[in-house]
């Protein structure tokens, strides 16, 4: 494993970081455009939760340049986002489609966030609290 990817741990952490992601845009795309959502599901959540989205996706690419081979980048985020729609139907459609389930994944992005502010390379964590 050591020839195809040295650094194991952060090609870890990048795994769990996509993960969320992948999940995350998933529950979005369905927001979108805001006109055809739910109309109980509050226009500033979904506006809320996409910022947090994008963040995390600039900082998961942003951490992942920095530690991880592009070979790595590629195949993983590839078979993640690949896989990653089926257990997105496992989860009940009345999380995927309320406020309540919005909200989770709002919380969820921003734990992820913060886990990565907290427990990754100095550049990312510089780039992180540069922005914030």
């Amino acid at each position: 494993m050591n020839q195809l990817e040295p650094n194991v741990v952060q090609l870890v952490w990048f795994t769990v970081l996509w993960s969320v992601c992948c999940l995350g845009f998933l529950q979005l795309a369905g927001m979108y455009p805001l006109e055809s959502r739910d109309a109980k599901i509050p226009a500033p959540l979904v506006i809320v939760s996409t910022v947090l989205w994008v963040i995390l996706l600039i900082g998961a690419f942003a951490y992942a340049i920095a530690e991880l081979r592009w070979s790595s980048i590629v195949v993983v985020a590839g078979l993640l986002f690949l896989f990653i729609p089926e257990p997105f139907q496992a989860i009940p459609e009345r999380w995927r489609n309320s406020s309540a389930g919005l909200a989770v994944t709002g919380i969820v992005l921003a734990a992820a966030l913060i886990t990565l502010g907290v427990f990754t390379s100095n550049p990312v964590t510089s780039f992180l609290k540069s922005i914030t």
